[in-house]
Parts: structure tokens; sequence; C-alpha cells
């Protein structure tokens, strides 16, 4: 009796041992995936994509386990449109020297492109049309491209403000997603619009920027990429502490103050992604700034993200099955 269970236990474990590993198992010895943001200063403010990447590393639909590698590709001030121009070379960061958005894509293969699609360019703004046409021809060009190279594009959906022309923005951003059958969407500026009707008295910017995601806006575009990447509740999956960079930071005048701040940029030490970017962006960096975001608020900011993001979802589904 006692040699047959001997017996039953090594079958067992000869079994275990033979078998095909779990997905799981699988999936978490998958090489690292790029997630490629092309932007301007609201991408990478706060170094958003380096943040997104973290809440979402080894929880990506579809990729469970697999490493997250941030990176992002632009300059300020710029619609992404403008890496489509003929000859356009006027990049901050993000590419080798000659290397082009285009280029960038088909040479490296970027696994997940986020692609900065903002209400006011798309309304017409920077476009010298006035149209906003360039900018949705631009992203259905990338989008393309993107696609080319085996990779998947994602709409960072941008509007900070308040105004009539954000709305219709927004409209017409939908409206590209579904030409361009986008099935990854942070609908970040839909949950501020949200807010801004709910909560109108939850700053979301600073007072004295209102060209950048404020402390807590960082905090709701975080939960909103959370949602549409993961495809889970980000209620309590985000850090209620997270790095983020002083707004209207003051120039150094005097020069005890331009040798602290070249003292405390010297001692920086700046991780893999940080290490990318352009130097001047470390006087923010340096700061090494956190804010915090109680548990109410940050419930109610993940609560509206998710629920921004599932209605998306399933806005964008409908009109792919109506087409």
């Amino acid at each position: 009796m006692k040699a047959s269970i001997l017996i039953g236990i090594l079958i067992v474990m000869q079994t275990l041992l033979s078998a095909e590993p779990s997905e799981q198992t699988r999936v978490s010895a998958s090489p690292p995936l790029t997630l490629l943001f092309a932007g301007s200063s609201s991408t990478y403010w706060n170094d958003f994509p380096r943040e997104a990447a973290k809440v979402v590393d080894g929880k990506f639909i579809g990729h469970v386990g697999t490493k997250i590698v941030p990176e992002i590709v632009g300059r300020s001030g710029s619609d992404i449109r403008v890496y489509a121009e003929p000859g356009f070379n006027k990049y901050e960061y993000g590419v080798k020297p000659g290397q082009t958005f285009l280029d960038k894509i088909r040479e490296e293969k970027p696994s997940f492109v986020v692609l900065q699609t903002v209400c006011r360019f798309i309304m017409g703004d920077d476009d010298p049309t006035g149209t906003g046409n360039a900018h949705a021809e631009a992203v259905t060009k990338y989008c393309e491209a993107i696609r080319a190279a085996g990779g998947e594009p994602i709409f960072y959906e941008m509007g900070w403000g308040k105004s009539e022309r954000e709305t219709e923005g927004r409209k017409r951003i939908f409206d590209l997603a579904v030409r361009n059958k986008i099935r990854l969407f942070a609908p970040c500026s839909t949950a501020w619009a949200r807010v801004y009707r709910e909560r109108p008295a939850l700053a979301l910017q600073h007072p004295k920027d209102s060209a950048h995601p404020g402390d807590t806006g960082m905090f709701l575009n975080l939960a909103c990429f959370y949602a549409a990447l993961t495809g889970e509740w980000p209620i309590g999956k985000l850090p209620r502490t997270y790095p983020v960079w002083p707004h209207a930071l003051p120039k150094a005048a005097t020069d005890a103050e331009k040798a602290t701040e070249a003292a405390r940029i010297a001692a920086f030490k700046s991780d893999a992604y940080q290490a990318k970017m352009p130097k001047w962006m470390l006087k923010n960096m340096s700061m090494k700034l956190t804010a915090t975001v109680d548990a109410a608020t940050a419930t109610y900011l993940e609560t509206v993200a998710w629920e921004t993001t599932h209605e998306l979802q399933q806005n964008l589904k409908r009109a792919e099955e109506a087409k």
C-alpha cells in the first residue's frame, strides 16, 4: 500500500514538472514592452510617462506580469501633427540625431504608442488651415505607421479648459478614435469635465499654471490610464503620494540661489527614464517634490476615472458595431 502511494506521488510530481507553464508564468517571462508617449509639456509634466508606466506595470491588458518601460518623443508647445511635416527636425527629446518620429516607430517598433490628442488642436489651434484637419490626418497617419510596425496606438485625450471648444473637441477626438479603430483610450479630458461639473471647488490645476495638469489633475489622469490600460477598477490601486513638479518655479536670481540650484541638480540621481530627458528638465526633477491626495478625494477621482473610461469603451464598441 505504501509503495503504491509513493508511486502515485512520483507520477503526480513528474506530471507537474513536465506540464506546460501557466499563462501567468509565460507572460511573466516575456521581454519588457515599450510604452512610448508622443507629446509636449502636458504629457511630460510630472514625468507622467514614468508614473503611468509604474501604475500599469505588470497589469497591462493581455500582458499581465510583463515589465512596462516608458519613453517619450516630442517637444514643448507643439501639436504632434508637426512630426508629420516634411523635414521637421525640432525634436527636444526621444529621437536619435537625424531620426524622425515615424523613423523611430518603424525602426524601434514600440509595442504601444500613446498619442497626445488635444481638444484645442483638433479644433484648429496651431493648424495653418484653422480646421483641425491637420491634427486628425497626422494622428491617422501615426496610427497606420504604429500598426504597420506591429504596435498598438493609444489615445491620450487632453483638454483642461471648460469651454464649448473642449466639448466639441472631445466629440471630434472620439470620432477620430472610431475611424482609427482605437481600442485603448484614456479619456482624461472627459473625466476632467465631469469633475468640473460635480466638484467645481476641486482644483485640478495649480492657480498659476493653466497649461499643465496640477497635482490633483495628475492623479485623475493616472487613474484614467490605469482604468484604460489594465481594464481594472482603479479604486484603491493607486499610490496616494506620488512625485510632482513645482508650478511657477521662480528663476534663480542671486549668485547664492544659482549656486544652490546648481548643487541640487548636480546631486540629483536620475533614473533610466529621466536620464534620457533634456537637462533643462532637471530643474523640476531635482526638486523631488511629492503630492498627497486624501482618501475620500482619491476614491472619488478613481471612481470618475473608471466610470468615464468604462462608458467610453462601451461607446467605442457600439460605434464600431454600427459601422
